[in-house]
């Protein structure tokens, strides 16, 4: 009997072979509704180029998107007002440790390396130029036990710094330039853009938490409720591949892509000209989910046995 994984492998290699759109469009059904959450930040730009391009609905997908303040609040939603949520891996880690039945369906974007999105940054009034002078100084996290805030906790960990003599503060990532000039917080969680113009202004790098984690690693994704995502096969499948289309317009098309970032973001155009665009990758394995769990137990946020194979779609 074939499984879900190979069903799902399978509907993708036939959309290769013969568009989705084209079987759909002579099949003549109704295209399958889809609602959708994700945040405003250039890690969703597949989503709204597929959305504006007309890729989903070319896949036989009616995608609704609404836009929320923070991704964690929408998974009591999925299966219910939802359907498909942005994520990232730590949100899907710490629903299953809560014991709801969530599963990532999709990857979105990977950090590199090469392609580095999130930094720690020192105030340049501070003194502070190294991760091991962090201890006992005050950083500014946009969401406690959040993805780049569990990279900071293993940075600081593995830089010889007890992360519990450390005091974080939330804020907003605009906020964070006024925070560290009026010396409130002595360094920040940054990402781009805001890492662009932090650096611009001489505050200190002190390197990428991310890749303490893994080089490359999951950074976004996509989650479902499990019973949802397993009984929607189908839906799943046009989804990735609608998104994956959308990977491959971005890159061939950069910038009438940034054109839909303006749109969606509202950003001035020498904002959106200066945004370096995320590494996007549509691949999500239990491998990816597993590098977060083990993060988040080594820095001491989970005590809750996981098997990350049940945390992928299969």
């Amino acid at each position: 009997m074939p499984t879900r994984r190979s069903t799902i492998l399978g509907l993708l290699g036939m959309a290769a072979a013969h568009p989705v759109s084209r079987a759909f469009a002579q099949s003549g059904a109704a295209p399958i509704k889809i609602r959708v959450a994700s945040v405003i930040s250039s890690a969703w730009l597949p989503l709204w180029v597929a959305k504006d391009k007309g890729i989903f609905l070319e896949k036989g997908l009616d995608v609704d998107i609404m836009t929320v303040q923070n991704l964690s609040t929408t998974i009591g939603a999925l299966g219910r007002q939802l359907d498909i949520s942005g994520a990232t891996a730590i949100d899907i880690v710490k629903a299953a440790a809560g014991g709801l039945d969530v599963v990532g369906v999709c990857g979105n974007t990977i950090e590199t390396a090469a392609n580095r999105q999130m930094r720690l940054i020192a105030g340049n009034q501070s003194g502070i130029s190294s991760i091991g002078q962090l201890n006992g100084k005050t950083i500014g996290t946009p969401s406690i036990n959040g993805v780049i805030h569990i990279a900071t906790l293993l940075a600081l960990k593995r830089g010889g710094v007890d992360p519990k003599s450390v005091r974080f503060i939330e804020m907003m990532f605009p906020n964070m330039a006024d925070q560290l000039q009026a010396q409130r917080v002595d360094a920040v969680e940054a990402v781009e853009p805001f890492v662009a113009a932090l650096n611009k202004s001489g505050h200190v790098d002190l390197g990428d938490p991310m890749l303490q984690v893994g080089d490359p690693i999951t950074l976004t994704c996509w989650m479902a409720n499990g019973t949802w995502a397993r009984a929607n096969a189908d839906a799943i499948a046009r989804w990735v591949a609608a998104l994956e289309e959308a990977r491959a317009y971005i890159a061939g098309y950069e910038v009438e892509a940034r054109e839909i970032l303006a749109k969606w973001t509202r950003l001035p155009n020498d904002v959106i000209e200066s945004i370096v665009l995320p590494t996007y990758s549509t691949s999500l394995t239990a491998k990816h989910i597993s590098a977060w769990i083990e993060a988040t137990r080594e820095t001491g946020q989970l005590t809750a046995q996981l098997n990350a194979s049940n945390l992928v779609l299969k």
